[in-house]
C-alpha cells in the first residue's frame, strides 16, 4: 500500500498535466513488454513493433523488474538528441535504480556496465533506446499527445482538486489527509508531500494502476502516473511526419519545428520549445531561421512572440509548391487588338 499525505498546501499545488511526458510513456511501454501485459488496445501498436523488432531493444529489459521502472531514459523530438540525452543520464539516479533491480535480481553485463559508468554501455544503452523511440513512440506521438490533452481538458472542468483524486482511479482511495493505492509488489510505502504539491500525470502506457515518481527527491515535485482514458486501439500515424525529404532539407529539429508550428500553431517560443523537448532559446533560434526563410511568420505582442505558418511552410509540409498566381499576358505597346 503506497500512502501520500498531503500538507495544508499540497491541495493547492495539484495540477494535472497538459502534455504527455514522452520519457515515462517510453518507460512504461517496455514495462509493458516486459510484463507481458495483454491489452486488445495495444495489440496493433505490439504487432507493428514485432515485424520491426531489433533483437538490441531486449538490452532494455534488463533495467526493469515487475516493480522497479527507470526514469532515467529520456525522450527528446529528435532522436540524436534522445541518444545523447539517456548516454548522459546523471550518475545518482541511475545508479540508485539499479541497485534497486539488483536487489530482486542477478544484473546482467550490460546492466552491470550502465550501472559502473561504462562508456561503452552508456552508449550502447543512448543507442538502443533512441531506436526504440523510433519504432514504439514516434509512430504514435500525435495520438498519445491527443489522449493526454484531452485527459487534461476532461480533469480541468473538475474545480475542486479533492473531487479530483477522488476521481483519478478505482483502486485509489482518498480520505483527506492521505491518497492511498495498493502497489503491485504488495509493499508499503509512505510519501510525505511537505508542500511539493503534486503532478498528476496522465499515461497512455500506464499500468492498469497508478504509479508515483521522482518523490525520493526532495527538491522535484512527486509525480503520479494514472491510466488515460483510451477510447479506441492505438496506431500509427499514416504518414511519417515530417517526410525524409524535409527532414534531410532543414534538418530533424527544424522540420519538427516547422510541423509543431503548423499542427499546433499559432504557439509562442515557450510553448515551441515544450513541444519539441528543447531549451526555449533554441526554439527561437530554429524559429528565426524558419521566419527568415519564408516560411513562418512571427507576430509580437508584448514579449510573447507567437509563430504561425505561411503558406509556403504548409505546402512544404504537404510535399508540393503553391501554385503561383497567372499573370495577364501584358500588350504590347502600340499593337493593335487583333
Amino acid at each position: 500500500m503506497l500512502r501520500i499525505f498531503f500538507g495544508t498546501d499540497d491541495l493547492d499545488r495539484i495540477r494535472v498535466a497538459e502534455r504527455p511526458d514522452m520519457s515515462m510513456e517510453l518507460s512504461l511501454s517496455v514495462h509493458a513488454l516486459v510484463s507481458g501485459r495483454c491489452d486488445p488496445r495495444f495489440e496493433i501498436w505490439r504487432n507493428r513493433l514485432r515485424a520491426c523488432w531489433n533483437p538490441r531493444t531486449a538490452l532494455l529489459f534488463d533495467l526493469y523488474t515487475p516493480s522497479a521502472i527507470p526514469e532515467f531514459l529520456t525522450v527528446r523530438r529528435d532522436p540524436g538528441a534522445t541518444e545523447s540525452a539517456t548516454a548522459g543520464a546523471p550518475e545518482e539516479p541511475l545508479r540508485d535504480h539499479l541497485r534497486s533491480v539488483g536487489g530482486e535480481r542477478q544484473l546482467s553485463a550490460f546492466a552491470r556496465g550502465v550501472a559502473a559508468g561504462d562508456r561503452r554501455a552508456r552508449k550502447l544503452l543512448g543507442n538502443v533506446t533512441a531506436d526504440y523511440q523510433t519504432r514504439a513512440i514516434d509512430p504514435y506521438r500525435r495520438q498519445i499527445e491527443t489522449i493526454v490533452t484531452t485527459e487534461h481538458g476532461r480533469r480541468r472542468r473538475i474545480t475542486e482538486p479533492e473531487q479530483v483524486l477522488g476521481s483519478l482511479h478505482p483502486a485509489v482511495s482518498w480520505h483527506r489527509p492521505v491518497l492511498s493505492f495498493p502497489l503491485a509488489n504488495g509493499c508499503r510505502h509512505d510519501v510525505r508531500l511537505d508542500g511539493r504539491g503534486l503532478l498528476l500525470q496522465p499515461c497512455v502506457f500506464g499500468p492498469r494502476r497508478p504509479v508515483i515518481a521522482r518523490f525520493e527527491d526532495p527538491r522535484q515535485q512527486p509525480v503520479l502516473l494514472y491510466p488515460a482514458r483510451i477510447s479506441g486501439p492505438l496506431q500509427p500515424e499514416p504518414e511519417p511526419t515530417p517526410s525524409r525529404t524535409l527532414t534531410a532539407l532543414l534538418g530533424q529539429t527544424r522540420a519538427a519545428a516547422l510541423e509543431a508550428i503548423a499542427t499546433h500553431g499559432p504557439c509562442s517560443t515557450k510553448e515551441l520549445a515544450s513541444l519539441l523537448d528543447i531549451s526555449t532559446a533554441s526554439a527561437s533560434e530554429h524559429a528565426t531561421v524558419l521566419a527568415d526563410s519564408g516560411l513562418t511568420t512571427k507576430d509580437r505582442t508584448g514579449r510573447t512572440v507567437t509563430h504561425r505558418p505561411t503558406p509556403l511552410g504548409q505546402a512544404l509540409l504537404a510535399g508540393h509548391l503553391p501554385t503561383p498566381p497567372v499573370e495577364p499576358h501584358p500588350r504590347t505597346v502600340g499593337a493593335l487588338p487583333g
